[in-house]
């Protein structure tokens, strides 16, 4: 069922009209001819970029230290000063502790419920919803709950003939099947990010390939005729709503925008000086970090780059020898992205997100409610209460929003949850939360229903 429809909202949605001129080109994932912006004032972020980190690492081990807790809780975290007066990072951050001054600390995101892990955590925080839509399950479909990306990509469409949305280096799928929260949902797939498929500190990475859509495979883009060809016998099963008409135009235009100069210029890594490139790190997470510094900078409004595939930070067990190898890349890649931002003066534009689906028990070794085991050195699945960090765009740098407990176990005071997180990212981009866009049977649906955190940001 439809969310309720705010009466005050202006009706900016998705109509028939629209939906048809969208055609193939909406159906690849690239949406050039998005609805007219819904504004709720002077944007503070011209783009965004999401460093998404699937599986929830653990909370009390880098940026909500509980130094005075049992050792069961804290593990092995080691408190270092940072750039911002009172906090401390773990030690496994400590590029990134020299850049705290540029970041606000979400310390009470919740989903305020039990086992709402991986899939559906997925689905509720990269789109940014309370509660799973009915019929929504473990896979993304198109009655899920449109991404963020998607959203922000319909209502503030990138102008300068790139796609408004991309998410990259690897789509998250579990056994085989992508998860919800990564599409536009029951807004159509006209409305899709674009997702790359492809390692950025490849010495032979270029302009990616489109993604293929479910049961369609796309040929390399450099042979237009095969693909064209291949589009023709499949078109039918592409999408069975309005965006599979009046092929032909926007078809051209598609592969126009896919290897346009503009496309190609904005995914040549090999234009940045070797010594940057060296700062990020010559591994996938690095260079994918450096790829949307320069999509933004091109004028890509949303990036999400996955640091790693599904579970990747799912620490139940080995959670040190896990963290030794995935906090360096983590830490040299994040802390050079904000310091790059900064020196080109684009932090000041660019809303930078860093988010998980959950974070982790306080407790070694404790089982779950649900019976699952626990092991010593490694923590369980916790939805009740983690950290989310918050960077450029007018974001109150150097501060802590939100509490937890003695053992980063539970939100003392205000808690947030993930709508609240959407709200505030559109808000930033000045889109007004309560937009409405219409599904592909007409039917208006106010794309957010959260409140945006206002004292994350300068003069709130």
């Amino acid at each position: 069922m439809a969310p309720e429809v705010q009466t005050h909202v202006h009706r900016t949605g998705l109509y028939r009209r629209e939906v048809l001129h969208v055609g193939f080109l909406g159906a690849l994932g690239i949406t050039l001819d998005a609805v007219p912006p819904a504004r709720a004032g002077s944007p503070a972020a011209r783009s965004v970029i999401l460093v998404w980190m699937p599986g929830g690492p653990p909370q009390m081990q880098l940026w909500d230290l509980k130094p005075d807790s049992p050792a069961e809780c804290r593990g092995s975290a080691r408190p270092i000063p940072t750039t911002a007066p009172g906090i401390e990072f773990g030690h496994w951050l400590p590029r990134t502790a020299r850049q705290a001054h540029h970041l606000a600390l979400l310390r009470s995101l919740t989903l305020d419920a039990e086992n709402d892990n991986h899939n559906i955590g997925h689905h509720k925080l990269l789109s940014a919803v309370n509660a799973t839509p009915p019929g929504s399950g473990d896979y993304a479909s198109r009655v899920d709950w449109p991404s963020m990306s998607a959203v922000a990509g319909t209502f503030r469409p990138s102008e300068v003939g790139l796609p408004s949305a991309v998410h990259l280096p690897l789509p998250m799928l579990d056994g085989g099947k992508p998860d919800p929260g990564q599409n536009a949902g029951w807004m159509g797939s006209r409305h899709d990010p674009w997702q790359i498929q492809g390692d950025p500190n490849r010495p032979d990475f270029r302009v990616p390939d489109l993604t293929p859509l479910p049961g369609y495979t796309v040929e390399r883009l450099d042979n237009r005729r095969r693909l064209l060809a291949e589009v023709d016998r499949h078109r039918r099963d592409l999408d069975r709503d309005l965006g599979t008409r009046q092929l032909g135009d926007v078809q051209r235009r598609a592969f126009e925008v896919a290897t346009g100069s503009a496309t190609r210029h904005a995914f040549d890594l090999a234009r940045e000086p070797a010594s940057l490139r060296d700062g990020y790190g010559r591994h996938t997470f690095g260079q994918s970090l450096l790829l949307a510094r320069r999509l933004v900078e091109a004028g890509v409004r949303f990036v999400q780059v996955n640091r790693g595939a599904m579970n990747t930070w799912d620490l139940h067990q080995e959670e040190d020898r896990r963290l030794e190898a995935l906090m360096p890349p983590f830490d040299q890649g994040f802390s050079a992205l904000l310091e790059d931002l900064q020196q080109r003066g684009l932090l000041r534009e660019t809303l930078v997100l860093c988010l998980s689906e959950m974070g982790r028990n306080p407790r070694l070794g404790a089982p779950t409610s649900d019976g699952t085991p626990g092991i010593p050195d490694g923590r369980n699945h916790w939805q009740w209460c983690w950290t989310a960090l918050f960077a450029g765009a007018g974001v109150r740098g150097g501060t802590v929003v939100g509490a937890s407990d003695a053992w980063s176990a539970y939100p003392e005071g205000d808690a947030y949850r993930p709508a609240d997180v959407g709200a505030t990212v559109y808000a930033a981009l000045g889109i007004d939360p309560r937009s409405e866009a219409r599904d592909p049977e007409g039917q208006p649906r106010v794309v957010n229903q959260g409140l945006p955190i206002a004292s994350l940001f300068h003069g709130r």
